[in-house]
């Protein structure tokens, strides 16, 4: 018999990963900062931010978990359509931001990409099916 080994192709799961990440960045902010995001629903939505410091942090930190997840649905979705990996682009820019990231701040979630980033660039074009059609 010869079984061909078959080897988990892990680009295939690059928008869930990132769907993943930004989940987790999402509860950590809303865990971490739970008393700022309180205030701003407290103090009703509207201007509720202003020039507080721990307020904007909040918000920000909020609101780019979503757009991690807003990006690896895309990416996902490109992967299911085309059946074949993220384009290097974005695996190199998945690399460089958090390299800098842990550079300035080691102790955060920037490393989460790293892994990320080299699934997307040593991804195989010839594992993809449209390759094979």
């Amino acid at each position: 018999m010869n079984k061909k080994k078959q080897t988990v192709k892990w680009w295939k799961y690059s928008g869930i990963l990132l769907i993943a990440t930004g989940i987790l960045h999402s509860v950590v902010g809303i865990i971490a900062m739970s008393n700022d995001l309180w205030a701003i629903l407290k103090d009703g939505l509207l201007n509720a931010v202003g020039a507080d410091v721990d307020r904007n942090l909040a918000l920000w930190f909020l609101v780019c978990g979503i757009f991690i997840i807003i990006l690896g649905q895309v990416l996902h979705h490109y992967i299911k359509k085309e059946q074949k990996p993220a384009p290097k682009f974005l695996g190199y820019w998945l690399l460089g931001v958090p390299i800098i990231g842990c550079i300035i701040a080691p102790v955060t979630g920037f490393w989460l990409f790293i892994p990320q980033a080299l699934i997307i660039l040593f991804a195989k074009p010839s594992d993809s099916k449209k390759q094979h059609e």
